[in-house]
């Protein structure tokens, strides 16, 4: 689904990715991980068009997209849900959702909304409410339920357990898995290193901007260098 070739970007003289590549093959979640600095954020960004590539290709589904417009990308399946959600805070709940299907006829939607407030009920029960109103978890769900009304081939998910209770991320991860399950392809960036992994088909570790690691969910949550970098004492991560 998606197939990254030896991407680099750079913010002026500093190099944030150094030539990395990597694949997230169809039905599958791959996480991204490393720490703060390593060049996730810009990963993502240099995906959905945000930034421009240095050198590399990004393909999405076979076709190139790296120079494509942040609406092109979006066209040709791809979401994404933000770090910090950025969800519309003087919108309501059904507001939020339905920019994320503003390229889409009413007919198409219609079913995905439903979706949406079958899978986020909170959301249904506060659909009228201020986005803004929302406790953290509850926008995490609206920023998820925002993506997926676009129905995406890809999705995209930067730090979604980002300022999350462990109750709270115990349950987005239930729901990032379950998304898989009904056939989204996804591209998990975490700082959350044992809740990633335990979800992930696959990952791989960005340091410094380069790719350091990368293995199966179960290989790298073995992988002396990510237990002692990454995992520490939590290593076994929420039951999911």
């Amino acid at each position: 689904m998606l197939e990254i070739l030896d991407l680099q970007v750079a913010y002026g003289a500093i190099r944030a990715l150094a030539g990395i590549s990597l694949t997230v093959p169809r039905g599958q979640i791959v996480a991204l991980l490393g720490a703060n600095g390593a060049g996730k954020t810009t990963a993502i960004r240099a995906i959905s068009g945000l930034v421009a590539p240095r050198a590399g290709r990004i393909l999405l589904a076979g076709k190139e997209i790296q120079g494509l417009q942040t609406h092109a990308i979006s066209r040709r399946g791809l979401a994404v849900v933000p770090e910090g959600r950025r969800i519309f805070a003087n919108l309501t709940v059904q507001e939020n959702l339905l920019l994320g299907a503003y390229f889409r006829k009413k007919a198409a939607w219609l079913p995905d909304l439903k979706r949406v407030y079958e899978l986020f009920p909170r959301l249904e029960e506060r659909r009228d409410q201020g986005g803004g109103t929302l406790s953290g978890g509850e926008q995490q769900m609206l920023a998820l339920g925002r993506a997926l009304m676009s129905r995406p081939r890809l999705l995209l998910l930067d730090e979604p357990s980002l300022g999350l209770a462990p109750l709270i991320v115990k349950e987005v991860f239930s729901i990032i898995r379950q998304l898989n399950e009904e056939g989204v392809t996804i591209l998990l960036v975490e700082q959350n290193a044992a809740a990633a992994l335990k979800i992930a088909h696959y990952g791989y570790v960005l340091e410094n901007g380069r790719l350091a690691l990368a293995g199966t969910g179960g290989e790298l949550l073995a992988h002396p260098h990510l237990q002692a970098a990454y995992l520490g004492d939590g290593a076994e991560g929420p039951e999911i």
